[in-house]
């Protein structure tokens, strides 16, 4: 496993000039496709040192048609809000290159904007630094979102109310559709990342959540309640028990049904390439000692398909899917951040299904300690249990991969040269490549990393 360790001087590559990412549209044609068009650039600058610029960015706004691109100087702009939907393409607000434009909040409820290079950051004690509710086609990328920049005293304090140096919550985009966050560098945060709604019309549907980092926080690192979700290739790392696991138990990725309604159905559900690590970092102050990495317990879902993912974590449920039809699990790897527990992957189909309602579902091709139904219930009709590996201890897994070395917070869990996992997977139903975009040719190995020669 590639375990990457960011700094914020990195960051300033979020700041460069606009380069577009993948959208929602790549993956759902109902969405508006972002365009090539150039139209004109409106400079902001608040000093106003620069020729030509606007002086404040509700005026670029007011001025702005689709095709725009809404340039900003190093600034601090407060908070902003952005109404309204553009008819005909997108105006898109970014960072000029080289400059810093700062948020202390972003509350959207519009149409067709794309927001690049931007850093919000602030203390909103159980707020939310970027709000997005009842829009539709909105790019959210390469931004940076932190309640703090830097380093933070993490502890119990930091959930409380009335502090002003407490954590903020960093995206809601909720009972909207066609959104965009990808490429964004999240930290210090309560909950990173949640998205969904109630699926009425359109609200939470059509999402894509795709090259997030999110680092260092307190809560879950990404929250779905939502149908046509694309959860891709984020990077979630060091998650914080800041509460001795009384305020709320830490998941990297979790779903739900929206306000647990009955009849809410969550469909077509996609959750692939993602690492998350409990602990990247050796030094964590208070690493969550019961983070669970991939769980979906509550509602109803049909058609989730979770494969290629990477996941140490310290809780049992590494990966758990209760109550959901049609699921894929396939080519993960999950490895226990603690070693007395069987950290694992587990799938329970829904009970009573009315007669001639599908499912079939599948779980391949894994290696965790333990692998199969929960509890070890009948398997059933068209469910298909087959070619996982099972690692009995903790230790286990540095004979099965390159490295694993939890007391250093190090791990590369590509199958080792005398690997169990290597070459003893089964083609059918495994993804064409790898968590690295390496093509599965020939026998195919077992986990989310080819073999890759060690």
């Amino acid at each position: 496993m590639r375990i990457l360790r960011y700094s914020l001087a990195l960051l300033a590559l979020c700041h460069a000039a606009p380069s577009w990412a993948k959208s929602a549209s790549d993956y759902f044609p109902i969405c508006t496709a972002p365009g090539t068009a150039a139209g004109r650039t409106l400079t902001v600058d608040p000093s106003s040192r620069s020729a030509g610029s606007l002086s404040t960015i509700d005026a670029a706004m007011k001025a702005a048609r689709p095709g725009d691109v809404i340039s900003l100087m190093t600034g601090d702009y407060g908070e902003l809000k952005i109404t309204g939907a553009n008819q005909g393409g997108f105006i898109t607000i970014a960072a000029a290159p080289g400059q810093s434009p700062r948020f202390t909040k972003l509350t959207i409820s519009a149409s067709h904007w794309r927001l690049t290079g931007l850093t919000v950051t602030g203390h909103l004690p159980q707020g939310v630094l970027v709000n997005i509710g009842d829009s539709n086609n909105i790019i959210f990328e390469k931004n940076i979102i932190a309640s703090k920049l830097g380093n933070i005293a993490w502890g119990p304090a930091l959930i409380e109310k009335a502090n002003p140096e407490g954590l903020s919550s960093g995206i809601f985009a909720n009972q909207s559709s066609c959104i965009s966050v990808t490429d964004n560098r999240i930290s210090n945060v309560f909950n990173a990342l949640m998205t969904g709604g109630d699926q009425v019309n359109n609200r939470g549907k059509y999402l894509l959540i795709n090259g997030n980092i999110i680092d260092n926080f307190a809560g879950d690192g990404i929250d779905h309640q939502a149908s046509h979700i694309r959860i891709e290739g984020n990077h979630i790392t060091n998650g914080h028990d800041i509460c001795n696991n009384q305020c709320i138990h830490n998941d990297g990725i979790q779903g739900w049904t929206w306000g647990n309604r009955p009849g809410v159905v969550n469909t077509d559900v996609v959750i692939s390439n993602n690492e998350i690590v409990v602990q990247a970092d050796p030094k964590l102050v208070l690493p969550a000692d019961a983070f669970q990495g991939i769980t979906i317990f509550n509602g109803e879902w049909d058609g989730v398909q979770i494969t290629n993912n990477v996941i140490v974590a310290t809780a049992w449920h590494g990966i758990t899917v209760f109550r959901a039809r049609n699921v894929s699990i396939v080519n993960n790897t999950v490895a226990p951040g603690d070693p007395k527990r069987n950290t694992w992957i587990t799938y329970s189909p829904p009970k009573d299904l009315p007669p001639g309602t599908s499912n079939h579902s599948i779980m391949r091709n894994n290696v965790a300690r333990e692998v199969g139904i929960y509890k070890h219930e009948p398997v059933g009709e068209n469910i298909e249990v087959d070619h996982n590996l099972a690692i009995k201890s903790a230790e286990g897994f540095s004979d099965v991969f390159v490295k694993f070395d939890l007391q250093n917070s190090s791990f590369d869990l590509h199958p080792s040269r005398r690997s169990d996992a290597k070459g003893e997977g089964f083609a059918d139903g495994a993804p064409t490549a790898d968590i690295e975009g390496n093509p599965r040719k020939g026998a195919v190995d077992i986990g989310a990393y080819s073999y890759s020669g060690k």
